[in-house]
């Protein structure tokens, strides 16, 4: 039992700790990133997530952060041709981010040998061929911190307490799928955002869901694995408030005994490779632009995004999926952690012959091992509704990474 409760409390230290590192690097952030007073004096609000990894020197390094709680409509997705950052939840755009400073880093060691990268490590696995040159040090551990609880299954029972017209099923379209503020009842079920019922179709997972089935894939997005090993990119602990988890919640939404009861079942005679994460909790410090902390009943969620990565010098303001200011055909309103900029410095990073002409984006995904993967966790979870398809070419025959960006 000494044992169990020292865990504990070494576990709530370590993420006050990692708390306390997220936002003193959310405050060094510019304040145009950052939620303001409207001309009406309306008070703004919004969540924050940060990838953090504790190296094997036992140093904390903020890799990424990010604040956001918007998701674009899936009629958009479709002509986004990449360049659209389709779900701006913070977690989702946190893990991005963590993408773009893996790759950052994968292109830091392979300009210059002496480099040294506090995260990843040259592969000793990879022939000389290989794309996947590179991996993350095997003494790492990877922390996902929230300031809220995602959104989706695992927040239930919090957001729908008290709300009982909420729970009344006797109009549910049986069916088609669940958004996130709505039969709070159905429990165990995937939902799309945005959660309002009379908000614009998205189809876009909630956030609970597609970190439950990073479980199965990894924190590593397509274009990263093209030049990484997924091996020991998978997350260590979600950390979120104390007063705001409810631990029933998060067994039934992200646990094997839970809603993926079934994936035993799934994976005929080979094994199903699930590596699932802990839940931590810490009580301060809080942060300052959470809709508690503003404590005004007429604030107003923010529209603008930041994401900060910790090797990039740019801190980026998006809104509606692109970077503030930038013209909307502008090939630099793209973000950095879109999958266009991401495919594009993943290919170059891999070299000439990564694509052939012609080569689409979907095309790369094609991975055997990752899509079984992904496919487990969906039947798993049921109800797994597609996106519309965001596809784009990587590679033409007159430049091999032309329209990924041209400045």
């Amino acid at each position: 039992m000494m044992d169990v409760v020292a865990t504990a409390v070494d576990s709530h230290k370590l993420a006050t700790a990692i708390a306390e590192l997220v936002f003193s690097v959310y405050k060094s952030c510019p304040s145009k990133c950052k939620p303001t007073v409207r001309p009406d004096s309306t008070r703004e609000w919004t969540n924050l997530a940060s990838v953090v990894v504790q190296t094997g020197d036992g140093e904390l390094v903020c890799t990424s952060l990010a604040t956001g709680v918007k998701a674009i409509s899936d009629s958009t997705v479709a002509t986004a041709a990449g360049r659209i950052l389709h779900d701006c939840h913070a977690e989702i755009l946190a893990i991005r981010a963590f993408n773009r400073y893996l790759i950052n880093e994968c292109q830091n060691l392979d300009d210059d040998q002496l480099y040294f990268s506090r995260c990843v490590v040259r592969s000793d696995k990879a022939e000389s061929q290989s794309f996947k040159r590179f991996r993350l040090d095997g003494r790492c551990k990877i922390y996902l911190l929230a300031t809220e609880v995602p959104c989706g299954d695992a927040s239930m029972e919090q957001i729908g307490a008290g709300t009982k017209e909420a729970w009344d099923v006797s109009q549910l379209e049986r069916g088609r799928p669940l958004k996130g503020r709505e039969y709070f009842s159905e429990i165990g079920q995937v939902r799309t955002k945005p959660g309002r019922s009379d908000a614009p179709e998205s189809l876009s997972k909630s956030c609970t869901d597609k970190l439950c089935l990073r479980q199965f894939t990894s924190l590593l997005l397509t274009p990263t694995t093209m030049a990484m090993e997924t091996d020991g990119a998978y997350l260590d602990a979600l950390i979120v408030p104390k007063s705001k988890i409810n631990p029933q919640s998060f067994t039934r939404a992200f646990g094997r005994q839970g809603r993926l009861a079934r994936m035993s079942d799934l994976g005929g005679d080979r094994p199903v490779l699930f590596r699932p994460f802990e839940y931590w909790t810490y009580e301060l410090p809080q942060f300052e632009h959470s809709k508690e902390s503003i404590d005004d009943e007429n604030s107003k969620p923010s529209n603008i995004s930041l994401i900060y990565v910790a090797n990039d010098l740019d801190v980026e303001a998006i809104v509606k999926g692109r970077k503030m200011g930038a013209k909307t055909s502008s090939v630099h309103a793209s973000s950095f952690a879109s999958r266009i900029r991401l495919t594009q410095d993943v290919i170059r990073l891999a070299g000439r012959d990564a694509g052939a002409s012609g080569t689409m984006y979907l095309d790369l995904k094609r991975d055997p091992i990752r899509q079984r993967q992904k496919d487990i966790g969906r039947r798993a979870l049921g109800n797994w509704w597609q996106t519309a398809a965001d596809n784009f070419v990587v590679c033409d025959k007159n430049n091999k990474n032309q329209g990924i960006i041209d400045g």
